[in-house]
């Protein structure tokens, strides 16, 4: 083998500890196999013909987060939709070409993190505003259920019914910022997959 794709390859490797040590001597026989076949002798030829060992780990990482998306959580949890998305962003962006795409798609990703941590800031305090109420309802129906039994019993009643609407609305409100960061990582994901067929041709 070329002492220059062996150089190249080892720099790659470097890039690559996220992956299983399986999955990258697949990744070094194939780019062994295709470097050799390409028939490249310079550095420079190499990264003309596949970019530097970090604008291809990049895009390695990207493919196997795909292949691997959902295995363990199914695709729900909204830490490996964005960090799926991220790798993909900044495969995108480690490439002249598809600079404009990461761009964009960062500005997407950007957004709907805003969008959902506002959600969540709204929610919280406005859940932090039905607790309180709740908890007051609840305190003012004892204290006042040993002086005035009906007025008790009806803020003992708005208490209770405050925590029935907390356990069925937090859940909710879980589920629609789960599906916001689920569509847009999807969104991502469909984007790149677009793009890389469309390279492939």
């Amino acid at each position: 083998m070329n002492s220059e794709i062996t150089k190249y390859l080892q720099e790659l490797k470097k890039y690559l500890r996220r992956l299983d040590d399986s999955e990258i001597k697949d990744v070094e026989d194939f780019y062994t196999e295709y470097l050799e076949d390409a028939g490249v002798q310079t550095r420079a030829e190499i990264e003309e013909k596949v970019g530097t060992p970090r604008q291809l780990s990049l895009r390695i990482l990207a493919d196997y987060s795909l292949k691997d998306d959902g295995k363990e959580s199914g695709g729900i949890l909204p830490k490996t939709n964005i960090k799926t998305a991220w790798l993909i962003i900044l495969a995108l962006l480690a490439t002249p070409a598809t600079l404009i795409i990461g761009v964009a798609l960062l500005g997407v990703l950007v957004a709907a993190i805003g969008v959902a941590f506002a959600v969540a800031v709204t929610i919280i305090a406005l859940a932090g505003a039905a607790i309180f109420i709740t908890l007051t309802s609840l305190y003012v129906g004892i204290f006042l259920l040993f002086t005035k039994l009906g007025v008790g019993l009806f803020y003992l009643g708005i208490g209770i019914i405050g925590i029935g609407a907390l356990m069925v609305i937090l859940p909710i409100i879980y589920l629609i910022i789960v599906t916001v960061v689920k569509m847009v990582a999807n969104f991502i994901r469909y984007i790149y997959r677009r793009f890389n067929k469309k390279g492939a041709r």
